[in-house]
């Protein structure tokens, strides 16, 4: 038997987007900022601004959001493996699928976006993160395949681990779409109406809430349109929670409140 509240996957979308989105500016950005003695002048819900620092020292600032993108996916999908082996319940595991799979997407993304773009936290051109390097198009050629290469690896990687909770065949098709198109348009929807809030209106909304939640996170869309013919659904419960649905509907608002408008810790 397979059934697959929408609800909760809509909730565990609004309660991640702000945990993992803070993973990345604050455990990543603000920390090494912090740690090599700059200064943490704001913290906003999708960017942080450090001062105080310049050359290699600033470079790794900007790059320690995708490198903590990078460890998260790793831990999680240690700890969806070891959960999937032993007698989780099937929220663990799918809470610790999506994890993995949004955080290997976004760190793949951010190679994939800055290479195209120029901006970013990988950025070459002017305004972007590593404009400093002075790098030109053969680097963003190299970042642009990095970038597709791993994202494509990510995108199977994902339908062959959902495959293993799930299963596979057409009686797996619904319960597939639910978590995979649900979790990725209530962490989109949750992140654009955040970005709305900044005070850089539409340039933080465009380039870092869009680009890092509906761009970043693309790969879902495949993900709920594997189709495979033949195979056997496995039976996968994962009933309404309402503790899952007020948590993730206060994590948002409350990372809306707060960092939407921007944190200002200094001038």
């Amino acid at each position: 038997m397979q059934r697959v509240d929408y609800l909760t996957i809509g909730g565990l979308g609004l309660l991640l987007m702000p945990l993992l989105t803070m993973w990345h500016e604050i455990g990543g950005h603000a920390a090494v900022c912090t740690l090599q003695g700059g200064q943490v002048k704001t913290v906003g819900a999708f960017y942080v601004a450090c001062g105080g620092l310049s050359g290699w020292a600033d470079i790794s600032v900007a790059g320690a959001g995708v490198l903590v993108n990078v460890i998260a996916a790793i831990a999680a999908y240690l700890l969806w493996r070891r959960a999937v082996s032993g007698k989780s319940s099937d929220l663990v595991r799918i809470t610790l699928w999506l994890v993995w799979v949004s955080e290997a997407f976004v760190a793949s993304g951010y190679f994939l976006f800055s290479g195209l773009s120029g901006f970013g936290d990988l950025g070459f051109n002017t305004g972007g993160a590593l404009s400093s390097l002075g790098l030109t198009w053969p680097a963003r050629m190299i970042e642009i395949a990095i970038g597709l290469g791993s994202y494509i690896v990510c995108v199977r990687a994902a339908k062959r681990t959902l495959n293993v909770m799930i299963g596979s065949g057409p009686e797996s098709r619904h319960a597939r779409r639910v978590i995979a198109h649900g979790y990725y348009l209530s962490f989109g929807a949750a992140a654009i109406l955040v970005g709305i809030l900044n005070p850089l209106g539409i340039v933080v909304t465009a380039m870092s809430a869009a680009a890092s939640s509906f761009g970043g996170l693309a790969g879902f869309i495949s993900v709920g349109l594997a189709k495979d013919a033949q195979g056997k659904a496995e039976a996968f419960v994962i009933d309404r929670s309402v503790a899952v649905i007020v948590a993730g509907v206060a994590a948002s608002a409350a990372f809306a409140a707060i960092l939407g408008p921007s944190l200002h810790l200094a001038q």
